[in-house]
């Protein structure tokens, strides 16, 4: 007989991150009645990707995705566990599980957490305010979270671990298949005092539509969302509405006003998306009394 925990990997497998349906179907039924049900065929008759989806989980190896997940040292994370991040709850399409590497502790201390997420091409203003800021928030216990990107996500990770903190980095792909490679040290750092998270299994590679789908998780899983530097039209600023539409501050570092990558931050200023933030402060002035409720 399989556990709650057992059908939902067998889904996680199966399914895409963030769909909407099928996330849906899984949070208020459990995955052991969807997992029936689909096996059975009397049901979800209309989905055009029905056919397709039953024989995945009809013929998916149970003990292989065990094995694939231990054998990557990695951990599988489920509602069930006492640890599960509540945050993603909050999400319209929350996930149907979690593939964790790292310092599973930190999954605690998400009470107090804000990400800091940016361009992929910062100038050196926009690193050193990453930089600044996530030292600066370590040093009050913040979890900093963040994307393992080039730029603003390396430069936030990369001011956790100089502040002695601890810093959470959600993955688009596998946890065998880092992206970017350049930055495997920084990712195995992170894991030492911190936390790796992928909504896929260990072997699955990134794609482009992975990234906008775990922005999603980036803003669920903090308090508050910081954005350092965004051109007007970017992941960070997908990032931004994603905490918004779930009722998470947002905050943005003003720039130069001929600057193309301040665009992004003055248009949520302006949208009235995110309040101007200067100072980590600020930032707190607004998150501590979310700490207290």
């Amino acid at each position: 007989m399989l556990t709650e925990s057992e059908a939902r990997l067998i889904l996680f497998s199966s399914i895409e991150p963030a769909d909407n349906f099928w996330s849906g179907e899984i949070s208020d039924r459990g995955a052991l009645v969807v997992l029936e049900r689909l096996i059975n065929g009397n049901h979800y008759l209309k989905r055009p990707e029905f056919l397709d989806l039953r024989k995945r989980v009809s013929i998916s190896d149970l003990p292989n995705l065990k094995k694939e997940i231990i054998d990557s040292g990695c951990i599988w994370l489920t509602p069930e566990d006492e640890d599960w991040p509540s945050g993603v709850n909050d999400l319209l399409s929350p996930p149907i599980g979690l593939v964790i590497k790292g310092y599973r502790q930190a999954l605690k201390d998400l009470d107090k957490s804000i990400s800091i997420v940016g361009s992929r091409k910062p100038t050196s203003y926009g690193i050193q305010i990453a930089k600044s800021l996530a030292i600066q928030a370590v040093k009050q216990d913040l979890v900093v979270v963040s994307g393992g990107a080039y730029g603003i996500d390396t430069a936030s990770h990369v001011g956790s671990l100089a502040g002695n903190g601890k810093t959470i980095c959600v993955l688009a792909g596998g946890l065998n298949h880092l992206y970017p490679l350049d930055n495997k040290r920084l990712f195995n750092q992170i894991s030492k005092s911190g936390l790796l998270i992928s909504e896929v299994m260990p072997n699955v590679s990134s794609k482009p539509y992975r990234f906008l789908i775990r922005n999603r998780l980036i803003a669920a899983l903090s308090k508050a969302t910081v954005v350092v530097e965004a051109e007007f039209i970017s992941g960070s600023i997908r990032t931004a509405r994603d905490a918004a539409e779930i009722f998470r501050p947002v905050f943005a570092i003003p720039g130069e006003v001929t600057s193309a990558l301040s665009e992004g931050c003055h248009r949520l200023i302006a949208e009235r998306i995110a309040d101007i933030a200067t100072s980590l402060d600020e930032i707190l002035e607004i998150i501590k009394p979310l700490q207290l409720r």
